[in-house]
């Protein structure tokens, strides 16, 4: 008869040594997921291959021995990264997409390679949970604070699913990647447990259970939560008839060498936008909006821009938001890329630089608000809206409507960016108004519904006017910031100190077993 201290260490041995597992497919289930995590992250985000692709990558980690098997999931995720990423900036070089494409892959296989280091110290349904706070407190500790934004998270890839991204109300972009790495742990220890019923029924019903709470969550949200009824009519306008692409390569370069051409270039462009902000104002807009950089040029010229944009906006009585890029002798294609808002009275009442999509001034950024008769708003330039290191503070600042002027500089960022704006209205509870040359413009309320959309890349006219929500609404999220991030962070390392102790106490169990069988005389 086993005692418990022999039955403890017997089953911590067969726990540490039931990996790797025998399967004579592994090599299949490794290019399955190469292939399906090029469109988990990146361009190409698909919900479906988000969820499986980490399923495979699991089952293939758990069937080889621990250094072999990752150094080929490292060589998946770096070409599988490569492919996924290789659009977002087109002007950049190849050497540069390769390697930023390798930096992403390397980074996202550590969080398998800890739940592989880790797991075996864990016994039945408890041992899935390793691979979630693992996953899930890795992305947030590397891209809460991350200068480069939450672009890279896998919560985005659930952009279709609304009940479900309900969830981020509470825990942010972090539950999210919880719940899909739940379901890949999840299918592997059933897949490891043989589909035997009697092994899995409990296991399967507490992840079951949880996921009915969470969809139940997001129905009863979106069913029983509106925001006020009060609404304010906003006219978005895109004349920008040029790619970021043209701009990088023909018309900033025509700005150097030919400044009179470059000017005689733009000046038709100055023009469509203060016409046809004369045209909204009296067709009955409430607020006016640009997107980024709609007017492009030398500070003398985008000054006398202003002046006019001022000029009609107190004639006409609206809110004006102006996205601008200023150029000179000492400033790139970039230049200053600014939001400027102005008032009914013609006066600037923001006038904000955009701090990312590279964010390394980030920590010290304020954004600026300002109270009008249709609420709070503020505005941040496009992939600013990707920082919630930084965003937090709308919800901190009770923002009610959030301008976001955009500009895509990629055909595949027409669509992945815009699948990331409506995280951001459910989490801060702030409707945003996302007017994007180049790309698809959005109308969100503050539960992420999407009320109005228009892709400029596909219609003569380019002009979005919605009745948007204008006032704010208090998620969880809005209130504990981000309590769960650090609660997963916790859970992570209590994780790691269990299964160390666990490894301790098998090796001092191994050696006191055999004294124990053969006691000295």
């Amino acid at each position: 008869m086993l005692n418990k201290n022999e039955r403890s260490f017997i089953m911590a041995t067969i726990s540490a040594n039931r990996y790797p597992l025998r399967d004579r497919w592994s090599y299949l289930w490794l290019v399955i997921a190469a292939v399906l995590m090029v469109f988990t992250y990146g361009m190409y985000r698909n919900p479906m291959a988000a969820c499986l692709a980490q399923v495979f990558i699991i089952r293939f980690l758990h069937s080889r021995k621990v250094g072999r098997g990752y150094f080929l999931i490292c060589l998946a995720l770096v070409l599988a990264n490569i492919i996924s990423w290789w659009n977002l900036m087109p002007t950049n070089p190849t050497l540069v997409r390769i390697i930023m494409g390798s930096i992403f892959g390397l980074l996202y296989s550590i969080p398998f390679l800890l739940d592989r280091v880790l797991v075996g110290r864990f016994n039945g349904f408890a041992s899935t949970l390793v691979f979630p706070f693992t996953r899930a407190a890795f992305e947030f500790l590397t891209l809460w604070p991350n200068p480069m934004g939450t672009y890279g998270s896998l919560a985005y890839s659930q952009f279709s699913s609304l009940y479900l991204t309900q969830l981020t109300s509470i825990t942010g972009l972090w539950g999210i990647t919880f719940v899909l790495s739940w379901f890949a742990s999840t299918v592997n220890w059933i897949w490891e447990e043989g589909m035997l019923w009697q092994r899995i029924r409990r296991g399967l019903a507490v992840f079951a259970g949880a996921m009915l709470i969470i969809l139940l969550f997001g129905m009863l949200r979106l069913a029983y939560s509106y925001p006020q009824p009060d609404s304010v009519r906003i006219h978005g306008i895109v004349e920008t008839d040029y790619t970021r692409y043209e701009w990088e390569t023909n018309m900033f370069p025509l700005s150097k060498t030919d400044p009179v051409a470059f000017q005689a270039m733009m000046t038709p462009v100055y023009e469509r936008y203060l016409q046809a902000t004369i045209r909204e104002a009296q067709a009955g807009a409430q607020i006016v909006v640009w997107p980024e950089v709609a007017v492009e040029g030398f500070r003398e010229d985008l000054d006398a821009v202003l002046v006019r944009a001022q000029d009609i906006a107190r004639q006409g009585g609206i809110y004006l938001a102006v996205g601008l890029n200023v150029i000179g002798p000492n400033l790139g294609s970039e230049g200053e890329n600014r939001l400027v808002i102005i008032d009914p009275r013609g006066e600037i009442v923001i006038n904000q630089l955009k701090y990312g999509c590279m964010a390394f001034n980030m920590y010290d950024f304020t954004i600026p608000t300002v109270d009008t008769p249709y609420g709070r708003l503020a505005g941040v330039i496009c992939c600013d809206l990707d920082f919630p290191y930084v965003i937090r503070q709308v919800s901190q600042n009770g923002v009610d409507i959030l301008l976001n002027p955009s500009f895509e500089p990629t055909a595949e960022n027409i669509v992945a960016h815009s699948q990331m704006a409506p995280f951001t209205a459910i989490e801060y509870g702030v409707s945003i108004f996302r007017p994007t040359s180049q790309g698809i413009s959005l109308a969100i309320d503050p539960f992420g519904r999407i009320l109005g959309s228009m892709n400029s890349t596909r219609v003569d006219e380019r002009v979005f006017v919605v009745q948007l929500p204008n006032h704010h609404v208090h998620p969880v999220y809005s209130v504990v910031g981000e309590l769960f991030g650090w609660l997963i962070s916790i859970g992570f390392v209590f994780i790691v100190g269990w299964a160390i102790y666990r490894n301790r106490k098998s090796r001092t169990q191994a050696i006191a077993a055999p004294e124990a069988q053969h006691p000295s005389a």
